[in-house]
């Protein structure tokens, strides 16, 4: 008789225009990519980030670097 429509909402979390994901958001980000085994294409569409951003990441993760911001200030 009718279709249903499911509508998915997802919140984004900006600390700052440059950093479309919280440090929480990273890890979570990280820890499926690296301890759940995601492809980096499924964990960036996830989390709505490139795949690269989420290779740099779970890089970062796996090395036991902080995932804080760097700054993204001109070095001069």
């Amino acid at each position: 008789m009718g279709y249903h429509t499911r509508i998915l909402l997802t919140e984004v979390f900006v600390s700052h225009p440059n950093a479309p994901l919280t440090p929480e958001g990273r890890r979570r980000l990280a820890v499926l990519v690296v301890d759940r085994r995601w492809p980096l294409r499924r964990a960036a569409e996830r989390f709505q980030c490139s795949p690269a951003t989420a290779k740099r990441w779970a890089d970062r993760y796996r090395a036991g670097l902080p995932l804080t911001d760097c700054s993204s200030r001109p070095h001069s």
